[in-house]
């Protein structure tokens, strides 16, 4: 659910970025399972490839409104708009799970070639660390060729796809950590980039990658501690990047998720919705400063 993670429709007419992502091509035919079996289905990207520009303005119209022209969301400043849309999919009802969908639209301005180089994106990932006695624990990164080996699962390079298995920890607002290890499949066009995840319930019961999710309690001297763990497989979304025609070194992207919120993580209440516009804007912001700084190095 972090920018970083993202990061790593079939639209009629679409060229091989988003036509050969079988992962994107599931999200949007059978969706992310949820836990009652029903089943939520992602949107298409709003930008298409092979538009003109004409094309991508119009998109780029589609995010505008009143308060982000399109003018502004191109902006080249690091305090361009940041678009948020938190949408309840279905409301909970006598304690049972929320499910919602996030949107994120914003424009970045910087080299190309740097925006996907490995070492870019790698830095872009947080280094597993702990925080003191709080044991608030923020890690990410792929699994290895002994990693799946051991636990007999493939991902490699074929057909123009690259496949990793992704996990991460990270804790929101201080309420919920969640652990998850999700199968991403990425795929390039010849000026996008698009990367499609899912939770892979092979791993709900691993001792290194659980998916999971464990309730941040306080103890009588206010530190944090780590509660029971439940099982959690409840997520899927992608991110997609696209060079833009005009304004010359303009970057698009758009992330798309839908996710299972049980009603323990914040007692019903959408702390996301009310939080994570605000969080989302500090991580794109300085996302587009390490881009700029990336590029004068270069």
């Amino acid at each position: 659910m972090t920018l970083s993670t993202l990061l790593l429709a079939i639209v009629a007419g679409a060229s091989a970025a988003e036509t050969d992502n079988p992962t994107l091509a599931d999200l949007q035919t059978k969706g992310v399972a949820m836990s009652d079996a029903t089943a939520f289905k992602l949107p298409p990207p709003i930008m298409a490839d092979g538009l003109d520009a004409a094309g991508q303005r119009a998109a780029l119209k589609k995010v505008a409104d009143a308060r982000t022209p399109p003018e502004e969301l191109v902006g080249k400043s690091v305090y361009a708009p940041v678009v948020v849309k938190v949408r309840t999919l279905k409301s909970a009802e006598d304690e049972t799970p929320s499910i919602r969908a996030v949107d994120l639209w914003f424009v970045v301005h910087g080299d190309w070639d740097t925006l996907n180089s490995k070492g870019f994106l790698e830095s872009l990932f947080p280094k597993e660390k702990e925080e003191g006695k709080s044991r608030v624990v923020s890690k990410s990164g792929l699994l290895t060729a002994e990693e799946m080996a051991k636990r007999n699962v493939k991902a490699g390079d074929k057909d123009g796809r690259e496949e990793k298995f992704v996990y991460s920890t990270f804790s929101l607002f201080e309420r919920v950590e969640i652990s998850t290890t999700r199968f991403a499949v990425l795929t390039r066009g010849k000026n996008s980039v698009l990367a499609a995840a899912k939770i892979d319930p092979r791993f709900t019961k691993d001792p290194d990658y659980p998916n999971q999710w464990r309730p941040l309690l306080r103890d009588e001297r206010a530190e944090i501690k780590l509660g029971p763990a439940h099982p959690y497989t409840y997520a899927g979304g992608y991110a997609k990047v696209t060079r833009l025609r005009e304004p010359a070194g303009a970057v698009f992207i758009e992330c798309h998720l839908v996710y299972e919120e049980p009603y323990a993580w914040f007692d019903g209440a959408n702390l996301v919705k009310q939080k994570a516009p605000l969080m989302v804007q500090e991580k794109v912001r300085t996302f587009r400063r390490k881009l700029a700084l990336a590029g004068e190095k270069k």
